[in-house]
């Protein structure tokens, strides 16, 4: 484990950040926390500060609006979003078959989807007769970090997301701790998580026409998902 001052971790991040845009180092998801790693010089993504004790550090990617995907992962039993799809799918604008809904906590949308918290799952309402749901331990990444305090790290991206050829341009620094599961809670009650299905046919080659699905993403603003901690202060 490397033992670094906090102070000396922030000038180390204010310098990374006056770079401007970095290829990535690791054409994959976990670009984004592998190039940071090497730019700070910490082999593990575990590191130890005199004043603040053992931090974990994290990378995510901004999106538009600062919006971020803190999860991508499909609702089980497994096949169940085709069944969905079959259920609910319309016509878009290109003449084909879509499945393009934003699931809400608080409301049934346009296609009769709502996602409510119930035993420790997500659980999607339909009028369709489906059960499907996700398990809590989707946002393990978050729920479960290894040690107290999380230093998080934001950077806009450019190029192709998770190729060899992504950018990443580190903007903003929190360190947080003491997630509440309680907040996490009524960020999906209250529509700050939204969950994203995306699912349509191949548009071209010899798939045209067939069942895609682009994958089922949750998406939270910076700001909401930095309020479900207890505690976060900028350090960047």
């Amino acid at each position: 484990m490397v033992t670094i001052s906090l102070e000396e971790l922030i000038k180390r991040l204010e310098l990374i950040k006056s770079r401007g845009f970095i290829t990535t180092h690791r054409a994959h998801d976990t670009g984004i926390g592998k190039t940071l790693e090497d730019l700070l010089g910490i082999p593990e993504n575990n590191l130890q500060t005199p004043d603040a004790g053992e931090i974990e550090l994290k990378a995510k990617r901004l999106e538009s609006n600062s919006m971020l995907t803190i999860a991508t992962k499909s609702p089980i039993p497994r096949g169940v979003n085709k069944v969905l799809f079959e259920k609910a799918k319309y016509l878009d604008i290109h003449g084909e078959y879509s499945l393009h809904s934003t699931v809400y906590g608080s409301r049934l949308n346009n296609q009769g989807l709502q996602v409510v918290f119930e035993d420790n799952k997500l659980i999607l309402k339909n009028g369709h007769g489906i059960t499907a749901h996700w398990p809590i331990s989707i946002f393990e990444e978050i729920l479960k970090s290894k040690s107290d305090k999380i230093l998080l790290v934001f950077a806009d991206t450019k190029g192709e997301k998770k190729s060899a050829n992504e950018e990443f341009h580190y903007v903003e620094a929190y360190l947080l701790s003491d997630l509440n599961i309680k907040k996490f809670q009524e960020a999906i009650e209250t529509d700050k998580l939204k969950i994203d299905i995306r699912i349509g046919a191949f548009r071209s080659g010899i798939k045209k026409g067939k069942y895609h699905d682009h994958g089922t993403g949750f998406r939270i603003n910076k700001k909401d998902f930095l309020s479900i901690f207890d505690n976060y202060k900028q350090v960047m």
